[in-house]
């Protein structure tokens, strides 16, 4: 059996270096797989910050040159990554997308909409120049909470440097889940995206398509591609086969 290629679509603020070892494991394994850079992640000179909907056309772009090839595609979202690919991927074949702790708004719904509160106000009023930044001292507790060490959660901190902000206000005119096969990944212990935001997204996700969704549930924080490879790689290979 031919082996799907797998897409991994990165949660705001992160290229996608921060995945490679995830890419390399799944390569070992004999999955084609990639990562992708979002336009929203990178300063681009003379151009203005990047919204979510060039986030959604540079996914769907990428997922219609691997279905052109014949080939059986398969979208892991993480965090902000849930929502330009829930508004890329409406009406195009893929076989599966897995949601990482991520993002799944209604039709209509920004990123900020579907994940309210002060927090999110704060990171997007105190922009600069059109862009987030990062603090690595602060990230590290959140995007590492998990972690045996804190220099390591910092060092991997480092990798998140900034961030559209317009790309958090642009609002949803499609929802791939509504059609497409999906599971979704509960961290129990994230503290950046809660269990109870992401149960929300769960039933989001399930009401519109009429019907339960594959839910997979481990005591993880934040980011598992760090803190978790091994297992998350096994779990992502069971759910690219289904």
């Amino acid at each position: 059996m031919t082996k799907p290629s797998i897409v991994l679509v990165p949660g705001s603020f992160a290229a996608r270096g921060i995945y490679k070892n995830l890419i390399d494991k799944l390569r070992a394994k004999g999955f084609p797989a990639l990562a992708i850079d979002l336009p929203s992640t990178q300063k681009r000179l003379g151009l203005e910050p990047a919204t979510m909907h060039e986030d959604a056309r540079h996914i769907r772009a990428v997922a219609e040159a691997l279905i052109k090839q014949g080939k059986d595609v398969v979208v892991m979202c993480h965090s902000y990554g849930g929502t330009p690919t829930t508004q890329a991927l409406a009406g195009i074949p893929v076989k599966r997308i897995v949601y990482l702790t991520a993002i799944a708004p209604k039709v209509g719904q920004s990123h900020a909409d579907a994940m309210p509160g002060p927090f999110m106000e704060a990171v997007i009023n105190g922009a600069v120049g059109g862009y987030m930044h990062g603090d690595p001292v602060l990230q590290a507790g959140g995007v590492g909470n998990d972690f045996d060490s804190w220099e390591y959660a910092y060092e991997c901190a480092l990798q998140l440097p900034h961030h559209s902000a317009v790309s958090f206000t642009g609002k949803t005119t499609q929802a791939a889940y509504e059609t497409v096969p999906v599971s979704y990944i509960v961290t129990e212990k994230d503290m950046i995206v809660s269990t109870e935001q992401q149960e929300k997204y769960i039933k989001v996700m399930e009401e519109a398509k009429g019907e339960k969704i594959n839910v997979i549930r481990r005591p993880w924080g934040h980011c598992p591609n760090w803190g978790h490879p091994d297992e998350l790689v096994d779990i992502l290979i069971r759910e690219a086969q289904k």
